[in-house]
């Protein structure tokens, strides 16, 4: 006996099983279709949010720097020579007279023994020089008083021959001859009277001459003599030696530095301000430095006009009573008040937002965080101002987010 199969069951079956088979798929490409669309997740704990507020915003510019003392002496040795000695090392105190270090220098003492030398052989020359005068004086006045005398005698002779002549006692002929030796010995006394007239001018000249060449000899000994004092080089300025550049047993030429000074009394804080916000900052605004653990005002008082790696240094002055302990060199940490900006949108400024720029940041709405463009402006250490794209209230991630730039929204979980 023939079995009569049911084959329409078994359609009804394989129909059932194709249109299970094409449900499932659907319902996998919507899923995927939904998964695809739905905003990527971030952890709750990998960020920290901050609230944009509205009110009074102090904004400031950081920067760095470190104590510099502006009255620096750079102390150099006068004299060649040898360094034998340090007596101070840097950090020590200093008075005017302070030695420094001490150098010797055999040659500068031979030279200074000869110029001696010279210049007492100067001061005799100059002695044995007044006597030789003196004794030409008396020779020159000897010698007038001659020609006076023989000069009268030959007159008077003459005299006494014009008036024999007249009794026709002499010749003619002898009374001229008498009268040429009286005129000739009259020009004799002249010349000597002269000379003796003229020998006080002649006297001042060579005193003159002897005075100059002594003061140029005596001069080159002080000079010497300076020289040889200072191989013993002294501060010459009262304040704290800051480096000393020399080693003992060195050779140093003249007018080498051997050491700085400062005036630890006229400090200042030199900051390296970014030169993106250097045009911000005006001469006389307000600043409030961290240093050796202690918080002092301050104000600017002079802006560097040119920008080095990217930098311009800022003067800023320390006030009169600022506490013990403070030296050249010092870390200074600075803020600078450059504006107070009355009822203006604020927020806690992350380390990625710069002021005056545009940045992208995530606003939370419930649980999920959408993407807004926001201008920033002036700016704090902790807070800067929002000038559109927030309001207040908003609840903004400060965490980096820029690996999420291009989402426009997240979920938060």
């Amino acid at each position: 006996m023939d079995i009569r199969r049911d084959t329409g069951g078994r359609q009804r079956r394989r129909m059932i099983a194709w249109a299970g088979g094409g449900l499932g798929f659907f319902v996998l490409v919507v899923l995927a279709f939904w998964l695809s669309a739905r905003p990527p997740a971030v952890a709750q704990s990998d960020i920290w949010t901050g609230s944009v507020l509205q009110g009074e915003l102090i904004a400031e510019v950081s920067a760095t720097g470190q104590l510099v003392a502006p009255e620096i002496r750079a102390v150099t040795n006068r004299s060649d020579g040898v360094v034998e000695q340090i007596h101070v090392l840097p950090g020590a105190e200093a008075e005017r007279d302070t030695v420094l270090i001490e150098m010797s220098s055999p040659e500068l003492l031979d030279e200074l023994a000869r110029a001696r030398w010279q210049l007492e052989a100067a001061r005799a020359d100059a002695a044995r020089e007044r006597v030789e005068t003196a004794n030409e004086l008396l020779q020159l006045e000897a010698t007038v008083a001659n020609a006076d005398a023989e000069y009268l005698g030959e007159r008077m002779e003459l005299e006494a021959l014009e008036e024999l002549q007249v009794d026709q006692v002499v010749s003619d002929l002898e009374v001229q001859r008498t009268r040429f030796r009286v005129e000739a010995l009259k020009r004799r006394f002249q010349a000597e009277q002269s000379r003796l007239d003229r020998f006080d001018e002649l006297r001042d000249a060579r005193e003159e001459a002897t005075a100059a060449r002594l003061s140029e000899l005596d001069s080159e000994v002080e000079q010497l003599e300076k020289r040889v004092a200072a191989l013993q080089v002294r501060a010459g300025f009262a304040g704290v030696v800051q480096e000393v550049n020399v080693e003992e047993g060195q050779r140093l030429s003249s007018g080498e530095a051997v050491a700085r000074i400062v005036n630890p009394e006229q400090l200042i804080a030199r900051l390296r301000v970014p030169e993106r916000r250097a045009g911000e900052l005006l001469v006389g605004m307000s600043v409030r430095l961290d240093v050796g653990g202690e918080t002092l005002s301050g104000e600017i008082e002079r802006i560097d006009p040119t920008v080095r790696d990217r930098r311009v240094e800022v003067d800023v002055t320390l006030p009169g009573n600022r506490p013990e302990g403070l030296r050249p060199d010092l870390t200074s940490n600075a803020r600078i008040e450059v504006a107070r900006l009355d009822d203006t949108l604020y927020m806690p400024r992350p380390p990625w937002a710069d002021p005056d720029t545009t940045a992208t940041v995530f606003v939370l709405r419930g649980s999920e965080a959408e993407r807004r463009e926001v201008r920033f402006g002036q700016a704090s250490n902790t807070e800067i101002q929002v000038l559109n794209g927030l309001a207040p209230g908003d609840q903004v991630i400060l965490t980096d987010m820029s690996n999420w730039s291009d989402h426009p929204r997240l979920r938060v979980q």
